[in-house]
């Protein structure tokens, strides 16, 4: 996958704030998705998004990118 597109999946992650929604307005597999933010993180070295019980938060370098 490319970067541009896993940058793209990151802004909807940021909109929905919820991995399952996400993959399925991508038409992905939920896991599908996670490697991809998880790639995106590592190739930029830094986390983007907290992953908690309650949904998922951009951290200040997500909220950088979602803006």
């Amino acid at each position: 996958m490319n970067e541009l597109r896993l940058i793209q999946h990151a802004l909807l992650l940021g909109q929905y704030r919820n991995f399952a929604r996400t993959a399925e307005a991508l038409n992905l597999t939920q896991p599908s998705l996670s490697r991809g933010i998880a790639a995106l993180e590592r190739s930029l070295g830094v986390r983007l998004f907290d992953r908690t019980s309650k949904g998922v938060f951009p951290t200040a370098y997500g909220r950088l990118l979602l803006e």
